[in-house]
This record gives C-alpha cells, sequence and structure tokens, in this order.
C-alpha cells in the first residue's frame, strides 16, 4: 500500500484524534519515545507490541513493511548490527486529524563500520495511532544518505564525492 492511502485507512478505521494535552496522547507518545530511547533487541522485544499496532504500515525510508511481526523481525535485525543507537524526539507537533510529527536525532555506533564512532543524524516520522494509542502509521523523512550510506566502506566515499559536486 502506498502512503497516502495508507493515511485514508489509518483515518476511516478512527477518524477522531485523541484530545490535544489527554492522558491517552501523552501515553501513546511517551510509548513511541521511550521505544526508540535506546533501540536494542531486548527493547523491541519488550516493547514492540505495547508500540505498534497488529496492522501496522512501517516506512523508514529503506524498507517498507506491513504488519507487526515482520517489523518486529526486521528492527530486531536493525538493531543487532549496531552497538548502539538512541533517538531524541525534539518536537512534536500534531493537527486536529491525528497526524503527529515528531522532529529527531538519532545516534548510532555501528557494528561493522566506523567502529567505536557514533554518527548522528536528524529526521522526521509522522505518525498516526489508533484508539487504542498503538502505531497504526510510521513514516520516516530523514537523510540516509548521511545517517547510514555515507559511512559504508567505497560507498561512503561515492556518495560523498557526488555531495561534493551537487
Amino acid at each position: 500500500m502506498e502512503y497516502l492511502d495508507v493515511l485514508e485507512r489509518c483515518k476511516r478505521q478512527w477518524p477522531q484524534a485523541f484530545a490535544r494535552g489527554s492522558a491517552e496522547e501523552k501515553a501513546a507518545l511517551a510509548r513511541f519515545g521511550k521505544f526508540f530511547a535506546d533501540f536494542s533487541p531486548d527493547k523491541i522485544e519488550t516493547l514492540l507490541d505495547q508500540t505498534y499496532a497488529p496492522d501496522i504500515w512501517f516506512n523508514d525510508t529503506l524498507k517498507t513493511i506491513q504488519g507487526r511481526e515482520p517489523l518486529r523481525e526486521y528492527l530486531k535485525h536493525s538493531a543487532e548490527a549496531v552497538q548502539n543507537c538512541r533517538v531524541e524526539v525534539l518536537d512534536t507537533l500534531s493537527n486536529e486529524q491525528g497526524d503527529y510529527f515528531l522532529r529527531w536525532t538519532m545516534v548510532i555506533r555501528f557494528r561493522r563500520f566506523k567502529r567505536d564512532q557514533d554518527t548522528q543524524t536528524i529526521g522526521v516520522s509522522h505518525i498516526r495511532f489508533n484508539s487504542a494509542g498503538l502505531v497504526l502509521l510510521h513514516q520516516d523523512y530523514w537523510d540516509s544518505t548521511a545517517g547510514l550510506f555515507e559511512h559504508i566502506p567505497l560507498l561512503g566515499a561515492g556518495i560523498r564525492a557526488i555531495k561534493r559536486r551537487v
């Protein structure tokens, strides 16, 4: 499903948003922030079901995933590929329709390349929750070349060379 189709499905599934500042809204946003605050395989196993809906649609600009179980496998695999990863939510904006836009910074220390060096990137996540406060839609917007691909040997050198010429 395409992003806009999924967004429409979410709006039909739960047309009303949380009341702004409500306990439900605060709890849902806190669960999301806690999930990514320390991105590790153990955290994924213990917090995924409390954070994401069974019919989640997820896109992190690298991969599109539908369903909580495929998301669990993808995120566990991703977390195992890093020594450390933490995301800090800096700002949250929302609208009357239940869309949340979270601006964040991510600090990653990879296992396979640039060992023992932190890399940092920024991004925004578009989130929609279901009536139970679980994430139903998660669309990331971030520069994956700066956050990931530039740090891969050979590929990174090529990307940096292209960026210098543009």
